[in-house]
């Protein structure tokens, strides 16, 4: 997306120094290409190919590696990511060993053939060497005072968290081409996500991943119930009640074949503590992610035994307590100015981790 954008960005001129008392003029400057690239914890790193043209000649590409600093505030649940020269931290230009010698022939072809002839190949060199350090440090600045604003705003991205999400902190790492963004919750969970960010195997390679630990899954669960988004009390027979015998929780047990739990709870009459166990279901149906529990079996219960006998016999029992949460898989943001809709296109449990594939692609403009 960014690379068919390049071309709205502007040039800028930079002027050259002078070879053996003669001007050798200007460049123009402009964005080739875009890219992220490694950077240290906490930063996000940018690769950009400079071209340094006389006309529509490329003299020779430049290569300034970037560091940005994200603007990032979990309160808000806002991550923001751009070239603008205020989250700059540092350019550092460099020039690679044809550029140097494209640079060296140009300088040569600019200079009349009696003053050609006074110059040896090793001053040659030399006065290229001096122009290749000049036109760096000239072209760095110029990038970072002319074009990094036009370029920050095409290559900015940036995505507010929903405000139902608890979130105390968000770390990113940037890689070669990946970013990482860790969201971490204040809710209480004991089996997070483990080290590193490997990829799940078997989904494409072009879909954004999204890895949420089972645990975390079920404590955001549970967080929902608190707030009234996920119904607390339910009946015998499995439908949401708000005057429902049964109230619900759920849990998540690390490493077992049906690790998802759900706890019931009878706190009238003939009180009881049931669990049940299944394995969760995540699957994107049409235009809705589906995560829900059907084949929920009575693992362990405390109490009465009429509670245990009515929930064997119904429903709740047969096909699982229906906790089947529904939500949209599509939804919108902005990069570079330009709609993107975000659909959920894969999801699956890969043991004790949801996983989700994004597909990010432009939207149609309302006309």
């Amino acid at each position: 997306m960014i690379a068919k954008e390049l071309h709205r960005i502007p040039s800028a001129s930079v002027p050259l120094p002078s070879v053996a008392g003669m001007s050798l003029g200007s460049l123009r400057l402009g964005v080739d290409a875009v890219r992220m690239r490694p950077a240290p914890a906490g930063e996000v790193g940018f690769h950009i190919v400079v071209g340094l043209r006389q006309g529509k000649t490329t003299v020779l590409s430049l290569d300034v590696d970037a560091r940005v600093r994200p603007r990032i505030d979990p309160s808000q649940g806002s991550v923001s990511v751009a070239l603008a020269g205020k989250d700059v931290i540092a350019l550092e230009p460099s020039l690679s060993a044809q550029s140097r010698k494209q640079l060296a022939r140009f300088v040569e072809q600019q200079l009349p053939d009696a003053a050609a002839m006074l110059i040896g190949d090793d001053e040659l060199a030399e006065l290229a060497g001096e122009l290749a350090n000049s036109l760096m440090r000239q072209a760095a600045a110029s990038l970072k005072k002319n074009l990094l604003d036009d370029l920050g705003e095409l290559a900015r991205f940036e995505f507010d968290l929903p405000p139902a999400l608890p979130v105390q902190r968000v770390l990113l790492s940037a890689g070669e081409r990946h970013l990482d963004v860790d969201l971490v919750t204040p809710l209480r969970v004991e089996h997070p996500l483990t080290g590193g960010h490997a990829r799940v195997e078997g989904l494409h390679p072009n879909l954004v991943q999204v890895r949420i630990a089972g645990d975390a899954a079920a404590a955001l669960a549970n967080h929902a119930i608190r707030r009234g988004t996920i119904p607390e009390r339910w009946t015998l027979e499995g439908e949401p009640d708000p005057a429902g015998e049964l109230y619900v929780a759920a849990g998540w047990a690390k490493g077992e074949a049906s690790p998802l739990e759900i706890h019931l709870w009878r706190l009238v009459e003939d009180c009881a503590y049931v669990t049940l166990r299944a394995r969760p279901q995540l699957a994107v149906k049409g235009d809705t992610l589906e995560l829900g529990a059907a084949d929920a079996k009575v693992d362990e219960v405390q109490g009465s035994f009429k509670v245990r006998a009515g929930l064997f016999f119904s429903r709740a029992a047969r096909k699982g307590v229906s906790l089947v949460e529904q939500t949209a898989a599509t939804t919108e943001v902005e990069l570079a100015d330009r709609p993107m809709q975000v659909r959920v296109h894969a999801a699956r449990v890969a043991g004790d981790e949801l996983v989700l594939g994004l597909r990010l692609v432009e939207a149609k403009r309302s006309r």
